[in-house]
C-alpha cells in the first residue's frame, strides 16, 4: 500500500452564491505527493474528534499553504499590514499540528504557511509583515513565473535540508509576507535568504519534521533536487 499522506485544505468563505464557501487543495501539492509515490488523504476543518480520526489513517502530514495566521495565536494584535485569515484554517492547523508534533514518529512537512503554522503551533512566533519588520528585506512575493527561483536561501551543514538539496545555496520562489522570527523550542533554523529572513526550520529530533517557508511544490517537476524533499518526505512515512 502507498504511503497515505494527509493534505491540510484551505477554507473559503466568499460572497458569490450558494457554492463559495469550499474547502479545497492546490493540486501541486498533490502531484508531488503522487510523484513520490505517496497517496493523498485531503483533510479538511471539522470537529476536533473527526480530524484526529482522519489523521489516524495517514502515515504523514503535509501542512499546505494559505492566509495568515491570526497573531493572538502567539500572543500579538494584528499589525496594520495584517493579511486576510481564515479561523477555520487556524482550527485545523491547530489541531493538526499538535497532533503531529505530539507524535515525532509521525513525518511533517510544512510548506509556506505549512512552516508558520508549525512554529506557532510549537510555541514560536511570527513576523507579520517581512516588509516592514525586517530591515533590508529582499523582495518575497515575486512577479516571476512560480517555478523559478527568485532569490538565493543558505542552508545550515548539518541539516537534513541541506543533505537533501546537497548544495549550501539553492535559488527558490517567494510567495510569502510573513515569515518565523522567535523560532519555536525543539526546532532549529536551517535556512535563511540573504536578508536573514528564515527560509526552513527543522525538528532534529523527529523521524521527518521540515517546514519551508518556500513552495517546492511549484518547482520540483523542472528541479530535480527540489523534488528529493517529496520523495524523502514520502520515503519516511513508508
Amino acid at each position: 500500500m502507498k504511503p497515505r499522506i494527509g493534505v491540510l485544505c484551505n477554507h473559503t468563505d466568499g460572497d458569490s452564491g450558494p457554492f463559495a464557501e469550499r474547502q479545497l487543495v492546490n493540486q501541486p501539492y498533490l502531484a508531488r505527493i503522487a510523484d513520490a509515490g505517496g497517496a493523498a488523504l485531503l483533510i479538511h476543518d471539522c470537529a476536533d474528534e473527526e480530524i484526529v480520526a482522519l489523521l489516524e489513517l495517514c502515515d504523514g502530514l503535509l501542512v499546505t499553504g494559505g492566509a495568515d495566521v491570526d497573531p493572538r495565536a502567539y500572543g500579538l494584535q494584528p499589525h496594520a499590514k495584517l493579511g486576510a485569515v481564515s479561523p477555520q484554517r487556524d482550527h485545523l492547523d491547530a489541531v493538526a499540528v499538535r497532533y503531529a508534533l505530539d507524535r515525532p514518529e509521525l513525518p511533517m512537512l510544512g510548506i509556506c504557511r505549512g512552516i508558520q503554522a508549525m512554529n506557532v503551533v510549537a510555541g514560536g512566533t511570527l513576523l507579520q509583515d517581512v516588509g516592514s519588520e525586517a530591515p533590508g528585506a529582499l523582495k518575497h512575493n515575486q512577479t516571476a513565473p512560480g517555478w523559478y527561483g527568485t532569490h538565493d536561501i543558505d542552508l545550515v551543514e548539518g541539516s537534513l535540508l541541506r543533505e537533501l538539496l546537497g548544495a549550501e545555496r539553492v535559488s527558490v520562489n517567494s510567495y510569502h509576507h510573513q515569515a518565523v522570527d522567535g523560532c519555536a523550542p525543539g526546532f532549529e533554523v536551517v535556512a535563511r535568504s540573504l536578508d536573514g529572513v528564515v527560509e526552513a526550520i527543522e525538528r532534529p529530533d523527529a523521524r521527518f519534521c521540515l517546514g519551508l517557508q518556500f513552495h517546492p511544490e511549484i518547482m520540483a517537476h523542472r528541479d530535480a533536487a527540489l523534488m528529493r524533499i517529496f520523495s524523502a518526505f514520502v520515503e519516511a512515512c513508508g
